[in-house]
């Protein structure tokens, strides 16, 4: 995918500005609190959704409050002539999303390849951050491989909720016949989605581990090796190998079924995948517990472009990648580094120090400013 141009009206603190973008790198320079985040953001929501917030409110102009409004011309692969346009509306409350004026849901299926990358400050510190920031990191892997995987984890979040609510509902008491009767109808909803969703992580996990693995080793050169594990709080690695999905399912109910009391008494569910994790290891050691600022920066880098590179494999087209203000965090090698293997993407790069980019030859370059943007010809 190459966005060529980018109209935005009203977005967060960008009341207006327009864009004709290389198809290579494009640098936003600028103080902080400028624009600059808002910019990629813009980008990402148009195309995906934002990497900063749900909230759909957010998204608005801080000044007018006005409904926002971002118009995106891209081409794709194997019809680089073709111009598409797409477009995304809010008023704060909805969103809409068209593509060449065809409602998103079904232009999407038009164009699969519509990906970003997005790498961002927080994902230096996912190794040892909120285990929710690694399910989001295999879940995101999965739906870009395969586009239900985020409707699945929808389905199970919504028997989570469900279960959750009957389960405070008890108060901590001993459920009668009929609650009871009503609670194994909840955990059957939810393992059967549970059992999907753990599915699709574990599908993709395989080669984004083995992909992160030989970046990181080629990144450090040091004769280091990474490996990653899926913790499951529900299915043991043995089981899932050797289990059949009934097998699984079965294997699913009877944990549900052996935590009601202590998910009684707590209130809510205790057991699922919700509460899985994934694990890093550096020479076979916890990367969480043991691992350097620089070895988590390179499993955070070589992460990222595993994706990248399993979506290329995929789809034949690469995303689109966006580096919001992590090079600046970056050693001269791994900004180099991530430069190199980012080739056949286009690349927006964002950042307040000019010397970090000072190498980077044939970029587009723009400043920003209290929400506005002007092209720096070098």
């Amino acid at each position: 995918m190459l966005i060529k141009n980018l109209k935005i009206t009203n977005f967060r603190n960008i009341e207006s500005a327009e864009f004709l973008f290389s198809p290579h790198i494009n640098i936003i320079g600028g103080n902080n609190a400028q624009g600059k985040t808002n910019l990629m953001e813009a980008i990402a929501v148009c195309i995906e959704r934002s990497f900063r917030t749900s909230r759909v409110s957010a998204l608005l102009n801080t000044t007018t409050n006005a409904p926002c409004q971002i118009s995106l011309s891209f081409t794709v692969n194997p019809h680089p002539d073709k111009e598409n346009i797409l477009t995304f509306k809010t008023d704060g409350v909805k969103i809409q999303r068209t593509v060449n004026d065809i409602p998103y849901k079904e232009g999407i299926k038009l164009y699969p390849q519509l990906k970003t990358i997005v790498f961002i400050p927080e994902d230096l510190y996912i190794v040892k951050g909120d285990p929710e920031n690694r399910r989001e990191l295999t879940d995101d892997t999965a739906h870009m491989m395969n586009k239900q995987h985020r409707s699945i984890c929808a389905d199970y979040l919504r028997a989570l909720k469900q279960k959750n609510t009957f389960i405070a509902s008890l108060q901590g008491a001993r459920p009668d016949s009929a609650q009871k009767l009503q609670l194994s109808i909840w955990n059957e909803s939810l393992a059967k989605a549970g059992v999907n969703v753990i599915c699709g992580r574990r599908k993709y996990f395989y080669t984004l581990s083995k992909y992160a693995a030989e970046f990181y080793s080629q990144l450090n050169k040091n004769n280091e090796n990474l490996k990653m594990e899926y913790k499951s709080s529900v299915i043991s690695e043995e089981d899932f190998e050797s289990a059949e999905p009934e097998r699984l399912l079965n294997l699913y109910l009877d944990r549900l079924e052996r935590a009601e009391g202590n998910e009684i008494a707590a209130g809510h569910t205790l057991v699922g995948v919700h509460r899985d994790d994934v694990e890093f290891f550096i020479n076979g050691r916890p990367a969480k517990d043991f691992g350097s600022q620089g070895q988590v920066r390179s499993i955070a880098v070589a992460l990222r472009l595993a994706q990248a590179r399993m979506f290329g494999e995929k789809w034949g087209e690469y995303p689109v990648i966006i580096l919001d203000d992590v090079l600046s965090e970056l050693d001269e090698a791994r900004r180099e580094f991530i430069l190199k293997h980012t080739v056949k993407s286009q690349v927006f790069i964002t950042g307040c120090n000019r010397n970090d980019f000072a190498k980077i030859a044939n970029a587009k370059w723009w400043e920003a400013e209290l929400g506005r943007f002007s092209e720096v010809n070098e």
